[in-house]
């Protein structure tokens, strides 16, 4: 699989967030600030994540883009889009209930042309475990099958935190 990466864009309200590879935990970090950066945006109206070359996602990258729907439906801006043509990653995606908080597409006419790369961040361990235990958190609340699926990665956390 190819690594992990993220690329963005910006116009006019309408944020446009494109992973591609194998997008995992790592990348978590640099994600969760690109999404401070586009919710401090006034202008935020829309968000279009583009998953047409995401090879595979865990499950803290997706507590991460729940983020972005509890967002735009907080400010009444409906649902954000999600692209995914690949019926695995569709299915995974309908597994943690994003059709609930998405609009699930498998195409959508947007121009990838001038995207941004997102860099990579460092983080300590402190700050991976906070992110990783409040993406899972964000998956438990989508509903009760969501929270048996993500119920003991935040009970691992958890423990993973008082002990350090």
């Amino acid at each position: 699989m190819t690594r992990g990466s993220a690329r963005y864009a910006n116009d006019a309200g309408t944020w446009v967030l494109q992973l591609a590879g194998d997008v995992r935990h790592p990348l978590a970090p640099a994600l969760n600030a690109l999404l401070d950066r586009a919710f401090a945006d006034t202008a935020l109206t829309h968000f279009v994540i583009d998953l047409s070359a995401t090879e595979a996602i865990d499950s803290t990258c997706l507590g991460i883009l729940a983020r972005i729907a509890n967002h735009l439906s907080g400010c009444g801006h409906g649902r954000p889009v999600i692209i995914a043509p690949n019926a695995d990653i569709a299915t995974l995606l309908r597994a943690v209930c994003f059709d609930r908080l998405f609009h699930l597409v498998a195409e959508a006419p947007i121009d990838l042309q001038r995207l941004m790369p997102v860099l990579l961040q460092e983080a300590g361990e402190h700050e991976t475990l906070a992110l990783i235990l409040d993406a899972h958190r964000r998956l438990c609340a989508i509903d009760a099958r969501t929270q048996a699926m993500f119920q003991d990665v935040v009970t691992a956390v958890e423990k993973e935190q008082r002990g350090s």
